[in-house]
């Protein structure tokens, strides 16, 4: 079975996290691609249609999976228009801008012929499935302080989409979901949120820095993002009461597509050894390997939904405690106060 795919807004981000999947990958073709560069997929798809919207694209194109890789604030529209016609949806984090929004969808959703994953990759992340892995065996027993980071060395804005004001923009918007979205799968949802978001750079029209602390009672679950991290960036400090983890650098998977180096390799997205994170206990300290990440294997996982052999990867009500808590932030950040979670 082979599964006619389609992508709305060929940009960056298509290019960069779906496409060389949708190639390297048994069971996809790319048949359509709609936005200014979509006549770029042509380079590895010979027989794609290029539109120059999705609206006439989902009336001619024969897809059944659309992959959505548009601006924030255009994803409430879109996934709307193609559940109607009933169309399978990968659609980029984190989902939508509201939890009204979102909430319209799981109804939509329903009573449709179609269905909507959200594309978390870095639940594949090789960091964050050897944090798994340390946790689900009890090396750290049980957790105090978890310090999750996702910092870069960017002092000078950009122009584009996502560094311009409008919904959904911003960098909560951007990388918070990730650093939410990995807290809760390892604790589930926080009784509250206190954060402070900011605008620290010079020239800078949306927020590009974050500190936020997500309440649990029983330990203390910190997320951070800087643009000013030069240097190796901490990626996370946790410990607990048998010991503590601590890994610098983020999950090499992203790098290697962008600069083309990823498939070179059957362990393309292998950790660097000098990044390898280290567990210290009473015991002394170790080196530890770092899980080899797969963000193929959400691609893996939408094969087999389609087919109805396993499960929605990342479900639309999966999400709803991220969606509050990306909210919470904004108001405890805005009202200086912590914002509980209903």
């Amino acid at each position: 079975m082979t599964i006619k795919t389609a992508i709305i807004g060929y940009g960056f981000a298509a290019k960069t996290f779906h496409e060389p999947f949708l190639r390297e990958l048994d069971g996809y073709e790319l048949v359509a691609a709609s936005g200014s560069n979509a006549a770029d997929a042509k380079q590895h798809w010979s027989d794609m249609v290029a539109y120059r919207d999705y609206q006439e694209m989902l009336k001619e194109s024969s897809a059944e999976l659309f992959i959505v890789t548009t601006p924030n604030d255009s994803h409430f529209e879109i996934t709307r228009a193609l559940l109607n016609a009933g169309k399978r949806v990968i659609l980029d984090k984190p989902a939508c801008t509201s939890s009204e929004q979102l909430k319209q969808l799981m109804l939509l959703e329903r009573e449709s012929f179609g269905s909507v994953s959200i594309f978390q990759n870095r639940r594949w992340d090789g960091d964050f499935l050897t944090l798994k892995k340390l946790l689900d065996a009890g090396r750290l027993g049980d957790i105090k302080r978890f310090e999750s980071h996702f910092d870069r060395a960017r002092p000078t804005p950009k122009t584009r989409w996502r560094e311009l004001p409008g919904e959904g923009a911003g960098i909560w918007f951007d990388l918070g979901p990730h650093l939410i979205d990995q807290a809760l799968q390892l604790f589930g949802k926080p009784s509250g949120v206190t954060a402070d978001i900011r605008t620290l750079r010079e020239g800078a029209s949306v927020d590009d820095y974050f500190d936020v602390l997500l309440h649990y009672s029983d330990k203390v679950v910190k997320l951070h993002s800087s643009p000013f991290s030069f240097g190796r960036p901490l990626r996370y400090d946790v410990q607990g009461s048998k010991g503590r983890f601590v890994k610098y650098a983020m999950d090499p998977q992203e790098e290697r597509l962008v600069s083309g180096k990823a498939f070179s390799t059957p362990s393309w997205a292998a950790d660097e050894f000098a990044n390898f994170g280290r567990l210290h206990t009473e015991q002394g300290d170790e080196r530890v390997t770092t899980e080899l990440g797969s963000y193929a294997q959400f691609f893996e996982q939408i094969k087999g939904f389609i087919q109805g052999i396993s499960g929605n990867p990342v479900s639309l009500d999966s999400i709803a405690d991220q969606i509050a808590a990306i909210e919470a932030g904004f108001l405890s950040s805005q009202e200086q106060k912590s914002i509980q979670l209903g």
